[in-house]
């Protein structure tokens, strides 16, 4: 499914924003618009789109230049780009492409054409997105069980690699380890901290272990035990209180819990065996 996802429209000249706008948001895309590259970089971090639709020929920056501020950005490194220019050379597409583009389309385009383009590259990152997520089937539990305070502990003291995704009524999204650290976290638009502090609010809901997969990006610097601490106090000044307070009783797990599906299978593959030894 490619519909109901965000596209950002680079382009300069009103007349391809508005034909460009009309045609996507007929077809089920959600649209943001910009004149220039430092706007539409705002927006990129701000609501990070699906894919990026721009003009090579911009008003204060090279389209290709743009594309590889965008990448080297750790929040928007994954956006993939179409370039949609009147530059009609193939030279000018071969290096378009050789600097990471996904397509190039040559105006004046085919509306047929450019949807079936657009919606070959969403299709081909959905996929990317999931694989991602496949080296390890995935052990899931409920957040009643065993709360993201003694999920995090375990990471942390295991050292494990992991991504450990969220479903809440509100909110879902992801936390992504690196041998213990929490390196990155996305809700929603959401990234970073401000992800990590939308997420650790959630008090009922399910989660999904996926063992050694991680992420490229990282936005979140600092232990796990400060990161647990400095959410906990901000979510107390909010009046929400999902964990018990103070660090001796953050670590409430015991063998009685393997009655748990979930649980009983993070035990089996090792993942709170010491924890549990403590």
């Amino acid at each position: 499914m490619v519909l109901n996802k965000a596209i950002l429209i680079v382009d300069s000249e009103n007349s391809t924003l508005r034909i460009l706008k009309d045609v996507l948001i007929r077809n089920g895309f959600i649209v943001y618009f910009a004149p220039n590259c430092a706007l539409a970089m705002q927006i990129a971090i701000k609501n990070l789109p699906d894919l990026i639709l721009s003009e090579i020929v911009l008003q204060d920056m090279d389209g290709r230049e743009f594309m590889k501020t965008v990448h080297h950005a750790p929040e928007t490194s994954e956006i993939p780009f179409i370039f949609l220019s009147s530059r009609t050379l193939l030279s000018d597409k071969v290096s378009a492409l050789d600097a990471g583009a996904e397509d190039y389309i040559s105006k004046p385009f085919n509306e047929t054409e450019l949807l079936a383009r657009i919606k070959v590259v969403l299709r081909r990152y959905n996929k990317r997105q999931v694989t991602t997520l496949t080296e390890d089937d995935g052990i899931k539990g409920d957040l009643k069980d065993i709360n993201l305070v003694d999920l995090v502990q375990l990471f942390d003291m295991g050292r494990k690699t992991a991504t450990l995704e969220i479903s809440g009524k509100e909110r879902e999204g992801r936390i992504y380890f690196e041998r213990g650290e929490i390196i990155h976290a996305v809700s929603d638009k959401l990234f970073g901290k401000r992800a990590l502090y939308d997420l650790f609010a959630v008090q009922e809901g399910t989660f999904v272990v996926h063992l050694n997969v991680s992420s490229k990006i990282r936005t979140i610097e600092g232990t796990s035990t400060n990161l647990i601490m400095e959410i906990m106090h901000r979510l107390d000044e909010q009046g929400i209180h999902p964990f018990p307070k103070g660090p001796e009783n953050l670590a409430p797990l015991t063998r009685s819990s393997l009655h748990n599906e979930g649980i009983r299978e993070l035990f089996e593959k090792g993942v709170i065996e010491e924890f549990l030894k403590r």
